[in-house]
């Protein structure tokens, strides 16, 4: 338990270089103390409490531990000033006296052109001749202290001055390139790093032999290159197909266009492979001129069968894929009987409507068993189902009798998978924010507050799909707005910091 509090505790900066930061943090401390104990100049002291308040708030606040500075920001940002402005004028006053001291006539003589003058303070002590001696460089550490508070306010400051939108090579919205910015070093589990402006995913699942093939037929127009459809189970591969391509074929090695759309399918085998220590070698990546879909990516999957489920490498495929795409079509065949409880266990956690919708393939309106089918298609659902045509689909058999149902069905099958696109890319922005609220106290570096506040502008107005309209603010509301929050971050830090007795 001790661990796990002092682990929360630790930034991640700190745990991951925890044997020099011990070293540089004790050599601090007995430093600090030899010079604490020996010095008998208050001054110099207080120079001490500034240097390791600044290089703190430097490495440890910007640095390693963004929480903590957030939470207590504007009594961080008013000491950082308060300081930088002590340093400052002191520094300048003390540059003033070497400059026009009568004393030093001889000394800024030999200064004037030097570098020095900037650094040096006036000569306290004569020699035995009677001369000053050579000033001590004690300005120096005002001038080092400026430019890190300087630094800290910079810091600070260019989380409201500079843009949040940057020119990302590859990224098609600045939106996602925003997105990538901020979850740079936690965004190792995404499968495509252009997923929130990126073609819409969307994979035909099922059992063996419910139609998954001829329906991806029939809403291209065409059969996809190395496609096959039969009464008994064909589709023996995971089949990636990239539409608006150039070309009808398994894509070309070279044609990095066309392969980037399908690098999810490389992606779960890599997992596969972690998980299974083996990956599979029926997957296929193909392309499809079809243009009316272009912004899609389909994605034909063999049928499930249960004693493949036994196989670590087909089973873990099965279900990242399942996981992985924006949208799912389960096609089911009215009369293929019941849906196995494996299968379904990877829908548990999807919502119907904006997760996946089921396909009723081979439909008979005087054949059908509706009730039946509906309480096998419950069993995709975690809660209580409530029965819906809304999510359902019906496609009649592509017969004589039923040609024209047939043409109307795809046509409406075709009309939702284009709606598809909107809920995605909601979702998409869903699962982004989720992704920002999760990693954003994680993030270190030296812009770690900057990368902090744009991720709470993408939460607050780019990815919040009710956000609220935005008020103008004047300069004269903003300042007080800071002193109230001034005001509150000062009262909550004693409330926690002190007792009854210490506060009294």
């Amino acid at each position: 338990m001790f661990y796990s509090i002092t682990h929360g505790l630790i930034p991640l900066f700190i745990r991951e270089n925890l044997e020099i930061t011990i070293f540089f943090g004790t050599l601090t401390y007995m430093l600090f103390f030899m010079n604490w104990v020996v010095n008998t100049n208050w001054e110099d002291k207080f120079n001490w409490v500034s240097i390791i308040l600044g290089t703190t708030g430097l490495f440890y606040l910007h640095y390693s531990n963004i929480s903590l500075l957030i939470k207590y920001e504007v009594i961080f940002t008013t000491i950082w000033f308060v300081l930088f402005f002590y340093h400052a004028s002191t520094w300048i006053s003390n540059y003033n006296l070497v400059m026009t001291e009568s004393t030093m006539t001889s000394l800024k003589r030999r200064k004037e052109s030097s570098l020095f003058r900037y650094f040096i303070t006036i000569p306290t002590s004569k020699n035995a001749a009677g001369h000053w001696n050579e000033p001590p460089f004690r300005n120096f550490i005002h001038f080092a202290l400026v430019f890190v508070y300087g630094a800290l306010l910079v810091l600070h400051s260019v989380a409201f001055v500079l843009p949040t939108t940057y020119e990302c090579i590859g990224a098609s919205s600045p939106l996602c390139c925003t997105y990538n910015f901020v979850m740079e070093g936690f965004n190792q589990h995404e499968v495509n790093k252009n997923f929130c402006s990126g073609k819409v995913n969307i994979a035909f699942a099922g059992s063996w032999s419910t139609g998954k093939t001829y329906v991806i037929n029939s809403i291209l127009g065409h059969d996809y290159a190395t496609s096959q459809s039969a009464p008994a189970p064909t589709t023996d591969k995971f089949t990636c197909i990239t539409l608006g391509a150039p070309y009808n074929d398994p894509i070309h090695s070279d044609d990095y266009e066309q392969r980037q759309h399908c690098e999810i399918m490389s992606h779960i085998n890599d997992v596969t492979h972690k998980q299974c220590d083996e990956q599979l070698t029926n997957i296929l990546d193909v392309a499809d001129t079809n243009k009316e879909f272009e912004s899609f990516v389909f994605y034909d999957m063999p049928g499930y069968q249960r004693e493949y489920g036994k196989d670590c490498a087909y089973k873990t495929y099965y279900q990242k894929l399942i996981d992985m795409v924006d949208f799912i079509y389960v096609v089911w065949d009215v009369n293929h009987g019941k849906i196995e409880g494996e299968f379904a266990d990877y829908f548990k956690n999807k919502a119907r409507g904006t997760g996946f919708e089921i396909i009723y393939n081979r439909y008979k309106e005087d054949a059908a068993d509706m009730g039946f089918l509906n309480q096998q298609y419950a069993q995709l659902s975690s809660g209580v189902e409530i029965l819906s045509e809304m999510y359902t689909i019906k496609v009649h058999e592509n017969n004589t009798e039923y040609e024209t149902q047939f043409q109307e069905d795809m046509q409406l099958l075709r009309a939702k998978i284009k709606s598809v696109n909107q809920t995605v890319h909601d979702n998409r922005k869903k699962m982004m924010k989720s992704n920002l609220r999760k990693y954003q106290n994680h993030v270190t570096g030296i812009f770690s507050l900057y990368k902090f506040k744009t991720s709470e502008k993408l939460i607050e107005e780019d990815l919040n799909l009710h956000a609220p309209p935005k008020n103008s603010l004047d300069l004269l509301s903003i300042f007080f707005g800071y002193l109230d929050v001034l005001q509150q971050q000062v009262q909550e830090y004693f409330h926690t910091h002190f007792t009854d007795e210490q506060k009294s």
